[in-house]
Parts: C-alpha cells; structure tokens; sequence
C-alpha cells in the first residue's frame, strides 16, 4: 500500500482507502461531480468523482473502505485526487489499523510515564483504585491505550487517549508541586478516571 503521505504529482493510485467522507457538489458551470475524503493513517486528501456514471459510485458510504483508481494532480497548492474507478473495497482487500491516525509519541514509553505517575500515589485507596484498572486490568488497558480521545477536536488518533490523560495528569502533577496546599493524589486519580467514559 502507497501511504497518502507519499503521494506525488502525476501519481497513479490502485488501493483502497478510507471514504471519510463523499458529497455532491456543483461546479461554477452547473455540473454535478463528488468530493470524497479520502484517509489513510498518514493523513487525508480531497478527491473528486468528475463522472458521477461511473460505476461503483453508487455502493458506497461515508466511512466505507473503497478501492479506487486515480491520478494525483495539484489544485492550488495541495494534492488531489481524480478518481476514474471506484468500488466499495471488500473484506480482506486492507487492514483497519492502516487507515486510523496512531499518537506521534510510542505508546509504550507513554504508558511507562503514567504507571509511574499512579504507583507515585500515596494515598492507599486511591492507589487500589487507580492500580485496579492502569496496572491489573490488562482487558482495560488495551482499549484505554488504543483509544482516541475524541473523534476530532483533539487527540482524535489511536492512542490519543492515554495521551491526553497523560498530558492531564502532567499538568495536575505540575500545579500539585507548585501549590503545595494541592491534593496531589487526589488530582492525579480525577485527572486519570476523568475520560474513562470513553472506553466502552
């Protein structure tokens, strides 16, 4: 697979991708054509359907996985892409975890520094609670470290969960040694159970 990220000029992509999102629009000469967004888990690019006869055009949604064919042109500064065929992909054909944003930072390492942060809590019963999910519940701990943290306002990647919490958590530990008359504990444990929501 040619990740988005390495698209150039001139390009001709045969894959699939993520439709993020597809909607009708009218050029300034009346004519009706398709924006898609396409995505891939290096970034997004616009993508246009000149020919709404093609066939395939018609078999898939937003959020669909579609294989299409295309050249890489540039519009007004960015990549684009004219799609020429499109289908909706079938199983099989990509893997999800190509297709999804993963944290710039290494899970694991971010992981570490938020284990350290709970097993830094002093109070016994915060420290059970706390340890009872972000330590012994290996279950909880794969879709709390895999998480997003919102769809796209921020931290809307694979990952982007523990590093918000862990940003939070950072901030409270900051202010909790500035202001010594903080509970450190006890903004530690709101910081890390404050989205836990989330995880479903």
């Amino acid at each position: 697979m040619r990740f988005i990220a390495q698209f150039t000029e001139g390009y001709r992509v045969s894959d699939v991708y993520l439709a993020k999102n597809r909607q009708i629009a009218v050029t300034k000469n009346g004519k009706e054509y398709a924006n898609v967004v396409l995505q891939d888990k290096t970034g997004t690019i616009d993508a246009k359907i000149w020919d709404l006869t093609s066939p395939g055009i018609g078999d898939f949604e937003t959020l669909d996985y579609v294989w299409v064919e295309g050249d890489v042109t540039l519009y007004q500064g960015s990549h684009q892409l004219n799609i020429r065929r499109i289908r909706r992909a079938e199983e099989g054909e990509y893997k999800p975890a190509d297709y999804l944003p993963v944290s710039p930072r290494n899970l694991k390492e971010m992981y570490q520094e938020l284990k350290a942060l709970v097993l830094s809590l002093e109070n016994p019963y915060l420290k059970k609670l706390a340890v009872s999910y972000y330590v012994d519940d290996k279950e909880f701990l794969k879709a709390f470290c895999y998480h997003s943290a919102a769809k796209s306002v921020h931290h809307g990647f694979v990952g982007g969960l523990l590093q918000h919490t862990l940003s939070v958590m950072n901030l409270c530990d900051y202010f909790a040694k500035t202001y010594p008359m903080l509970n450190r504990d006890l903004l530690l444990t709101a910081a890390l159970f404050h989205d836990i929501g989330k995880v479903s």
